[in-house]
């Protein structure tokens, strides 16, 4: 599962929220580390939603009409899957990192998109 798929799963788990508050909740639970677009967040809602893994109905907010997403149980099922992938995973990393000598000639890439 891609970290961007992770955190829309991990923003839902807290509560349910239309499509541009996922996006909003994603970037603000990164700390702006991952950005995604709403294109990129409407695709995978649909997909979720399809799989079962969360339903939607919906509402007015702010005088608009909107789609609000909850997860299902199958879909708190599988970010805690997904948590408990991902923490093994940054156990892998981090341990390579540590096993590594820092070298202070190198730079740090660019960019702040880490969810891609």
């Amino acid at each position: 599962m891609s970290l961007s798929k992770f955190f829309v799963l991990s923003v839902l788990h807290h509560k349910p929220m239309h499509g541009y508050q996922v996006v909003q909740a994603v970037e603000k639970t990164t700390n702006g580390c991952c950005s995604p677009s709403e294109g990129t967040v409407y695709p995978v809602l649909n997909e979720f939603e399809a799989g079962g893994y969360m339903t939607s109905h919906t509402e007015v907010v702010n005088g608009r009409q909107r789609k609000v997403y909850a997860l299902t149980d199958k879909g708190r099922d599988a970010f805690r899957v997904a948590t408990e992938a991902w923490m093994n995973v940054t156990q892998h990393i981090l341990a390579t990192r540590d096993a590594v000598t820092p070298d202070t000639d190198q730079q740090k890439p660019s960019g702040n998109d880490c969810c891609a």
